[in-house]
């Protein structure tokens, strides 16, 4: 007897072009380059390699994701201070029901101790739990269902570049200043666990929707119960789950490939929205479509004989097609890109362009 396979997440990866560009800035050199600032890079063998943070480019997606759909932001902010007066612990609205931000990107706000600094310093360690207003106050902690990669240079030399700057001062010498740049493409890989969404587990110390909020969400049916565990807890979902949980990562994908941010934009505009983007259903959580791009210094390179691999791998967890949205004339391969249109091995691959590729995905979303 068959089964019908059910997509629990959406794997994809994105190619950025960035050429004469600086996105995520790591300081300034040292030594005699402290007057040069330079992106942040990591080593790979010989290779200096440049990258952008999961943090910095997350930060431009939920930033994206906002503009696009004007939901109400999930603003960061300063939740206790230190006794000299410094931020020490910041979070947002810790509320995934009237906050999708907080649903899709996840969120920990550990829980206020208030033993004394002498206790501490005594050898009595802080606990997750703690005993606040009467009632037991645990770390709350949502892993976020949408899992990313940095966004990693394909192209590992040859792709330094100096901007040499002067300030002009009305008086005096001008002052010179260096930016280094970079003048390659940068590959993402990213995985949402989409049956995650609009599903809370507040069982045993797993604590991920704030026990002050569940009775209110209740009371207006805005949550449901959906399970119990006994004395170890319950879990809860969204009202309207489903409906909710497509709206929402439409929104995502949507937010994905008209991305934009980016460090330094004013000197070096850059348009971040993906050139390709690639994305499936699955019922899996592997992340599976990496390292598919390749540059060997005249462009990027799908690695189609790598993604028919994949495609011919997965493909009793592929359930939907892959979607592959290419800019025209972008990858240097294009011509063996547009043969995949098709079937192969059993799955099903359309070549659109990055937007209708995102559109397409949210609409075989169930």
């Amino acid at each position: 007897m068959s089964t019908i396979k059910k997509l629990t997440h959406v794997a994809g990866t994105f190619l950025i072009e960035a050429p004469a560009s600086f996105l995520n800035g790591a300081g300034l050199g040292d030594g005699e380059n402290r007057n040069v600032t330079l992106p942040k890079t990591f080593r790979d063998g010989r290779d200096r390699v440049p990258y952008v943070s999961a943090q910095s480019w997350r930060r431009w997606l939920r930033n994206t994701l906002i503009e696009e759909t004007n939901w109400e932001p999930s603003v960061l902010r300063s939740l206790t201070v230190s006794a000299k007066g410094t931020t020490n612990k910041i979070g947002g609205e810790f509320n995934p029901i009237d906050f999708p931000e907080d649903d899709i990107f996840g969120y920990m706000r550990a829980a206020s101790n208030k033993k004394r600094q002498s206790d501490i310093e005594d050898g009595e360690s802080e606990e997750d739990e703690v005993e606040h207003s009467g009632r037991k106050v645990k770390t709350l902690i949502r892993a976020s269902p949408f899992s990313s990669s940095i966004l990693c240079s394909v192209r590992k030399s040859g792709w330094q570049g100096r901007d040499e700057g002067f300030v002009h001062l009305k008086e005096g010498t001008p002052l010179p200043y260096t930016t280094e740049f970079y003048c390659t493409h940068l590959e993402g890989v990213f995985s949402l666990n989409y049956m995650r969404l609009g599903v809370f587990w507040n069982i045993g110390d797993r604590v991920e929707l704030d026990e002050a909020k569940v009775d209110d969400f209740l009371k207006c049916g805005k949550i449901e119960v959906i399970k119990e565990e006994g004395k170890s807890g319950k879990i809860y979902e969204s009202t309207n789950a489903a409906d909710k949980r497509k709206e929402r990562t439409s929104a995502l994908l949507n937010a994905l490939a008209h991305l934009r941010g980016g460090a330094k934009q004013a000197a070096f505009g850059t348009d971040v929205s993906p050139k390709v983007l690639i994305l499936a259903g699955v019922t899996c959580g592997n992340p599976m479509f990496n390292s598919l791009f390749v540059d060997d210094g005249n462009g990027p390179y799908l690695k189609v004989d790598t993604l028919k691999e994949i495609a011919k791998d997965y493909a009793d967890r592929i359930v939907t097609p892959i979607f592959i949205g290419i800019r025209k004339g972008y990858l240097k391969n294009e011509s063996d890109v547009l043969q995949l249109n098709g079937e192969v091995s059993g799955v099903t691959f359309k070549i659109l362009t990055p937007i209708e590729s995102a559109k397409e995905m949210a609409t075989v979303l169930s």
